[in-house]
């Protein structure tokens, strides 16, 4: 136990950067019951375990997965996954797994101090619930891209053995739990243990002042709760095989459940107007259930809590005062589905694309030209010409990472319904109603079939959720992945992907295990196909 507090002293002096929160103190006695001197030093721990999440690499190289893959993106500057080119050396595997599995290690190494801690009961739990949160997120996001995957669930030799074994670390720990990876069902129980007890002590968001803090709440655990239920429902790509499975269809009726309690009970409600959702200024509104927070630079004291997203997608050479890289920018063959579809008339259509600005000399230039030649990505930008901040860093704007809103679930309560049932009612078609009506689209009448909805659904997730690291992972549960691949054959402009279609195979469902990790895990072995 004392080593596994010094590792995460250790980890939480790296991790906060925040808050000036801690003072130097002779930890030469640290015990689990005064590791945590006052309810704040619990506080501020656990809050080290979130900061973990604000990695950019982590979270840009999963957007990039889930948006380039599919094709509703383009990447200038690292092409692999728009070309399907990648492979187990590709780089931004190694970092989501990397990164993945020291978040784990962290909120494992609170874990074990929290529940040996002298804390009173309430707060502990909730605390650990947090974390448990954290956790199931983090694991959720690792088994949907890798498959089979180590679940370690007890606190490693060191942050570093989370990741790969060192010489001379704890061999029972990598025996029983890191050097031996397990059934993706196995995973799945343990995540929906972790949310159930998150969900069980969890507070409830209250919005009082018409925000929340940022901090996971109970409806965030019945959320991602939902979404668990509704992957274990879908589709499966056998990592031994190579075929897609079915899935078990008793989730849908769970997760429609739980995304019932939600609708039913709030206190989340779609923001009225849709470009509203993501302004910096309106951040953790009443339709975000979790989202990662991140903090400008302009805002005195604050150094290293920004976000690269708003750089990464603004326009690469342009006459404008902000910072870019232009790193991605939207797939012309998505966008052009969008307008042949909804039209411009779609009240979601000028928040996620941009497709003129005005230049410094006080020309509108539109998109057709020069570094412009696609609508950008525009979501995520409400910083980007912040003048506050323009003359800032690429790291250092403050537009959080939305990892769950309320629309989501409203449109998984219409898709598990729809696929539990087979007979569209007036509860089914609810959640997407609810969705299309704020975007201005014509609304779901009865009758319609169940194939009909089930359409009308993944056009309507396509259309309200792009550009939030969901379209991959509807792709696999789906089994769209081709198809969609198809339609969004042209990805930046000019370069296609580097196969033929034929050569589109059922393991592009799934992601190829790292090299790194198998040549320092020689136990691990890879996912078939690749």
């Amino acid at each position: 136990m004392m080593k596994h507090i010094f590792i995460l002293l250790a980890t939480v002096l790296l991790l906060f950067s925040c808050e000036d929160v801690l003072e130097e103190e002779v930890y030469d006695a640290v015990t689990p019951e005064n590791f945590f001197q006052t309810e704040n030093d619990a506080i501020v721990g656990v809050i080290g375990v979130y900061d973990g999440l604000q990695n950019n690499n982590y979270w840009y190289q999963q957007f990039m997965l889930s948006e380039a893959l599919p094709g509703s993106l383009g990447h200038f500057w690292d092409q692999n996954f728009n070309t399907l080119t990648y492979t187990d050396n590709t780089g931004g595997l190694w970092a989501l797994w990397t990164q993945g599995y020291k978040i784990i290690g962290t909120a494992n190494s609170m874990i074990s101090v929290l529940e040996n801690s002298s804390l009173e009961d309430d707060l502990k739990n909730q605390l650990l619930g947090e974390v448990k949160y954290i956790r199931a997120m983090v694991y959720f996001n690792t088994v949907r891209m890798f498959g089979h995957i180590p679940l370690v669930t007890v606190v490693p030799s060191s942050i570093q053995d989370a990741v790969t074994p060192l010489e001379g670390a704890d061999e029972s720990v990598f025996e029983s739990q890191f050097l031996k990876q397990v059934d993706r069902s196995e995973v799945y129980d343990f995540i929906v243990e972790d949310l159930q007890f998150a969900e069980a002590n969890l507070p409830e968001a209250s919005f009082a002042n018409g925000v929340e803090n940022g901090r996971a709440k109970k409806g965030a655990a019945t959320a991602l709760l939902a979404k668990v239920y509704l992957t274990q429902a879908g589709l499966q790509y056998n990592y031994t095989s190579g075929t897609l499975d079915p899935g078990d269809d008793s989730k849908w009726a769970l997760a429609a459940e739980k995304c019932a309690e939600l609708i039913t009970n709030g206190p989340y409600a779609l923001e009225p107007n849709f470009a509203d959702i993501f302004k910096n200024e309106n951040e953790n509104n009443e339709e975000i259930i979790f989202s990662i927070q991140y903090l400008e630079s302009s805002i005195a004291g604050v150094t290293g809590e920004g976000t690269q997203a708003a750089a990464r997608l603004g326009i690469r050479g342009a006459d404008i005062t902000p910072y870019a890289w232009k790193q991605a920018f939207s797939n012309k063959s998505f966008f052009d589905q969008w307008v042949d579809t909804n039209g411009e008339s779609d009240n979601r259509f000028s928040t996620t694309y941009l497709t003129s600005y005005v230049d410094n000399s006080g020309d509108t230039i539109n998109y057709g030209s020069g570094n412009f030649l696609r609508p950008q990505v525009w979501k995520f930008a409400s910083d980007y010409d912040n003048p506050s901040i323009s003359a800032l860093g690429s790291g250092d704007y403050g537009d959080n990472t939305v990892y769950m809103r309320y629309a989501d679930v409203l449109l998984m309560h219409s898709e598990a319904l729809n696929e539990a049932n087979g007979a569209p009612d007036n509860n089914t078609i609810f959640g997407i109603n609810e969705v299309k009506q704020r975007a201005g689209q014509p609304l779901i009448e009865l009758p319609i079939s169940k194939e009909e909805l089930r359409e009308a659904i993944w056009k309507e997730r396509k259309w309200e959720l792009v550009y939030e690291g969901h379209y991959f992972y509807d792709c696999q549960r789906t089994g769209r992945l081709k198809d969609e691949i198809e339609l969004n054959w042209d990805v930046s402009g000019g370069t296609v992907r580097k196969i033929t279609l034929d050569a589109i195979t059922d393991k592009f469902y799934i992601l190829p295990i790292h090299f790194n990790a198998l040549s320092s895990n020689t136990s691990l072995i890879q996912n078939y196909g690749w």
